[in-house]
């Protein structure tokens, strides 16, 4: 009886208890239980194939943790690269260093830091990794090659100042050992001449041409060295002409003209000929001047170029016209528009009908400078050339020389009521008619 009792009680509370759960149990709990069996049962296949991730090693996990400068710099020092990690810390340092000089507004200082580009700092690392290796084997033109190739890929992003910094390793490096090539040393000495020449100032240009007469020196033996060497040294010497006066241009000039004749370009040549004579002509020396325009004179009517040979007319022109020789000075000047007068609307027909209005006007030929004047103005006028201003400028001069001598004439004889009258007028012909 008890037993009944107590089976009972126990029947009950199993009853009792699963009443007593709420309803959140029911529609929550329960429901979540058996979607989680169900697809647990449904990812059995992928859990079969499913394959163990390896474990990461303190290396890999420093490779996760660290940035990439300092990943690459702890592989370098692994690697046994001392010297190539010193390299890196000392540019990276400088980098940093100009940055902080520079003011905010500066173009250098919005660019990003060496440290910031993953791929020129890989690049940068690999090749200070196999100049050393190069060093350490004694291969010296190899290391030279590492370096010049750091400095060639540089160029190509603009980044300047190290593409200079390795130029100038390559030189120290041909300079510290004598059994480089020649031909290495010639091609250090024309990548640092270009730095130098890069940097635009005048000290800068004077110590680019030391190093280009070195380039010329040492690749003397290489007909391409020798001819590049004379083209680097014609710019040059061209530069410093410009930037001098007086006696130190005519020296440079002439200079760049001797390094002009051992470039076996003749356009070159004749370019700097040209140049020569102008400051001859500046210097009043007419007969220096002469020789070397005529050469270009001559080369530009070789090669029928019109322009050329139109700079190189006036140019003569003004020589003869200095030395009182009219008859020459109109002569140039005149082949120089009958060469392009077949096109009459052209430019180089209106600045040869300009430069002979101007001599005409200079040799007191004022009907001749007048007609001439006012056909570089009109065909400027109509085709509206961007010199029009100056032939503007050029036929008003030579109208009013025109009329300068009648203008003297009525103030000899004080008739100053028919100038009067001619202002009010300005009739083209009316200072030429005769009055009662």
């Amino acid at each position: 009886m008890a037993q009944t009792s107590i089976s009972r009680t126990k029947s009950k509370a199993k009853t009792t208890g699963k009443k007593e759960h709420s309803e959140f149990y029911r529609n929550v709990i329960l429901p979540s239980v058996t979607y989680k069996v169900g697809s647990l049962l449904e990812t059995k296949d992928v859990a079969l194939t499913y394959k163990k991730q390896p474990s990461l090693g303190k290396v890999d996990i420093e490779k996760h943790r660290n940035s990439l400068q300092r990943e690459l710099s702890i592989d370098m020092l692994r690697q046994g690269y001392h010297q190539s990690f010193r390299e890196l810390s000392t540019l990276l340092a400088w980098q940093k260093e100009d940055r902080e000089r520079l003011a905010t507004e500066h173009p250098l200082y919005r660019r990003p830091l060496l440290d910031e580009e993953p791929d020129k700092l890989r690049f940068l690392c690999v090749y200070l990794n196999k100049a050393e290796e190069a060093e350490r084997k004694c291969q010296y033109s190899n290391m030279f090659k590492s370096y010049l190739e750091v400095a060639s890929f540089f160029i190509k992003s603009d980044d300047y100042w190290l593409s200079d910094f390795f130029h100038k390793k390559c030189l120290s490096l041909t300079e510290t050992y004598s059994q480089l090539d020649s031909e290495l040393s010639s091609q250090a000495y024309f990548h640092v001449g270009l730095s130098y020449e890069r940097q635009g100032y005048l000290g800068d240009l004077l110590k680019a041409l030391e190093y280009f007469e070195k380039y010329r020196e040492f690749g003397g033996n290489y007909y391409e060295g020798r001819i590049n060497a004379n083209h680097q040294l014609v710019r040059i010497y061209t530069k410093l002409a410009e930037r001098q006066s007086n006696t130190d241009a005519l020296k440079y000039i002439t200079k760049a003209y001797e390094a002009s004749i051992q470039t076996d370009d003749k356009k070159v040549e004749s370019s700097i000929s040209y140049k020569l004579g102008l400051i001859y002509l500046e210097h009043n020396d007419i007969d220096s001047a002469l020789k070397y325009l005529e050469q270009y004179y001559n080369y530009c009517e070789q090669v029928n170029d019109h322009e050329g040979f139109g700079q190189a007319s006036e140019a003569l022109a003004i020589c003869y016209q200095r030395k009182s020789n009219v008859e020459k000075s109109t002569k140039y000047l005149t082949k120089y528009l009958q060469k392009v007068s077949t096109n009459a609307n052209d430019k180089q027909y209106v600045k040869a009908c300009s430069a002979l209005g101007l001599i005409d006007a200079a040799l007191g030929n004022y009907d001749s400078a007048r007609k001439y004047s006012k056909k570089a103005y009109s065909i400027s006028l109509n085709k509206k050339y961007p010199d029009l201003d100056r032939y503007r400028v050029l036929y008003g001069i030579a109208d009013g020389l025109k009329l300068q001598s009648f203008f003297k004439d009525r103030i000899d004889q004080m008739n100053t009521h028919a100038l009067l009258e001619w202002k009010l007028t300005r009739f083209e012909n009316y200072l030429i008619k005769s009055k009662p």
